[in-house]
């Protein structure tokens, strides 16, 4: 049973829009906002308020998500909230459950209105796609009038913080792997981390952001303010940038090289901003960016592919400069294991002049068991690491081991 009417909330929240409303929408979003909103409400409400409960009640549901953040607030680990129509389904990087109370599709909608009302958008039939972005908060919404079943919903939650660090790099890669991504780092090496939707493509590109030192500048260009790299990481050179509708990550990228950057981080490359990240890799800049393809050698033809869709290129030409110039390839899986899902690194490859590659380390998933295989690098990468003074020892003699998950 609710704590208070819908009837009141409505004249509450009418009160706050015309009284208070850049109070009303900064609270959306802002914890102190809400603080200072309390106290207007304590003074204009304060008899039907006096109970902190319902105090706390009307903020959630006038200027918070309601049951979206009670949900968030509850559980940290929380990544995508959805509603299919009928159910509202919660996600975090271990499980995936429908929420346990019933919630009705008008609620939803208030929802979508008020995070609509938020960003100067709307959700109605002649726009019945809602993409907006707010705060750690990304949604997506569709009308009924397209949605067979009724209105759905989407938010996928990005809180800026690191989910793989040092002290759990582990339950990923075995620790060597970390020392070896650390002197890849260190030596400038331009990586190209793939993988599936999901797998933890982003947070390693977060976590090998971690190891760049500040006199080293950084650029990097995301389509939702979901890395939040300056953040997390406030003590570097960091400058963030938001494509648009106006705005692509190649205009991104051709701005960046003229901010003198030593390294240009690239969320996810889908289109042909591929051929400008390669120009700026073949101009001396250091990469860090994602992708999508079936496994680390695939990436240099998906690069390729890519920026085939914007330019006449000379696929060889091109080709051969891929894997000259770009040195990593760091493939990332998920799997279900007993009921939660594992995030692993399955593979990183080293790209040799000639079109060729060379295995540093493989996994093999068998019977819930992860079969490491360690290779080794190149003499190229041998000498870098001599030339910038490295202390990194290297990796392992040959392994193959059988670690239980």
């Amino acid at each position: 049973m609710s704590l208070i009417s819908d009837q009141v909330l409505d004249e509450i929240k009418k009160d706050l829009k015309e009284n208070h409303s850049e109070l009303f929408l900064d609270a959306f979003s802002d914890l102190e906002a809400r603080e200072v909103l309390k106290e207007v409400l304590r003074s204009t409400h304060g008899t039907l308020l006096s109970n902190e409960e319902r105090l706390n009640y009307v903020i959630q549901e006038t200027v918070g998500l309601g049951v979206i953040d009670d949900i968030i607030n509850k559980n940290p680990l929380v990544t995508d909230i959805s509603f299919n129509s009928t159910d509202l389904i919660v996600e975090t990087p271990e499980e995936k459950y429908i929420y346990d109370k019933s919630i009705s599709e008008d609620y939803i909608i208030k929802i979508i209105q008020k995070f609509a009302y938020a960003v100067g958008k709307e959700l109605t039939p002649k726009n019945p796609i809602l993409d907006a972005s707010f705060g750690y908060l990304r949604l997506n919404a569709i009308h009924k009038v397209n949605a067979t079943y009724g209105t759905t919903m989407s938010i996928r939650v990005s809180r800026p913080r690191l989910v793989l660090t040092e002290k759990n790099f582990e339950n990923f890669a075995p620790k060597y792997m970390l020392d070896f991504f650390k002197a890849a780092i260190e030596t400038k090496r331009n990586i190209l981390i793939s993988g599936e939707v999901g797998t933890g493509k982003t947070e390693l590109s977060k976590l090998f952001t971690s190891f760049i030192r500040f006199n080293e500048k950084v650029c990097h260009a995301e389509d939702t303010k979901e890395s939040h790299l300056k953040v997390l990481f406030p003590e570097k050179d960091i400058l963030s940038t938001l494509t648009s509708t106006s705005v692509s990550y190649s205009d991104l990228i051709k701005a960046f090289l003229r901010n003198n950057p030593v390294w240009i981080i690239i969320a996810e490359v889908r289109d042909q901003a591929a051929y400008e990240l390669i120009q700026a890799v073949l101009s001396g800049h250091s990469t860090i960016s994602t992708l999508h393809t079936v496994n680390a050698e695939a990436s240099p033809t998906r690069l390729v592919n890519m920026a085939k869709m914007g330019y006449d290129i000379d696929e060889k030409a091109l080709m051969d400069d891929i894997y000259r110039y770009f040195h990593l390839g760091v493939h990332v899986k998920k799997k279900k294991i007993h009921g939660k899902t594992v995030r692993y690194l399955s593979e990183v490859v080293e790209y040799l002049e000639g079109g060729k590659t060379l295995t540093i380390f493989k996994v093999e998933e068998i019977n819930n068991q992860f079969k490491y295989e360690v290779g080794n690098y190149s003499d190229d990468f041998a000498k870098k690491l001599l030339e910038v003074g490295s202390e990194y020892k290297g990796l392992p003699k040959t392994e193959v081991n059988l670690i239980e998950v």
